[in-house]
């Protein structure tokens, strides 16, 4: 009997092929040094951690956006999908960016609460951003 590869493990579970690639590829996974801004943040239920990288260029756009995570194959994904959403993106329509975005970037997921804990990283990451800008002036 012939083994499964681990994208087919996924496949079967319910991951798409581009969330698949995704993390195969660990797109964006690491961290940048000398971010404007990097939080971490635990989800619930699950208590997978994501830590969000953000480095903005001119009028607070999004320059490089990286993550790190410690769970499951779904929180890497929603990462990678999460940081190619904001690249570019000014700080105010990042905010914007929902779970569904997460969902539909990734073509679904087996679980909802992954790309949730990635949107939740980012708006409290852009809050400590804000936070932090409002007292300098």
């Amino acid at each position: 009997m012939r083994k499964l590869t681990i994208e087919e493990l996924l496949s079967r579970v319910g991951y798409s092929a581009k969330a698949i690639k995704l993390y195969m590829d660990k797109v964006n996974v690491g961290s940048i040094e000398n971010p404007d801004v990097a939080l971490t943040y635990t989800g619930l239920p699950c208590g997978d951690t994501i830590t969000i990288y953000l480095k903005l260029g001119k009028n607070w756009t999004i320059q490089d956006a990286k993550f790190e995570y410690k769970g499951c194959v779904g929180t890497a994904c929603s990462g990678s999908a999460l940081t190619m959403l904001v690249a570019g993106k000014t700080v105010k329509d990042a905010w914007n960016i929902t779970a569904e975005d997460v969902l539909k970037e990734l073509n679904g997921l087996p679980e909802r609460h992954c790309a949730e804990l990635a949107v939740n990283a980012l708006h409290k990451a852009l809050e400590k951003l804000e936070e932090r800008n409002r007292t300098k002036t």
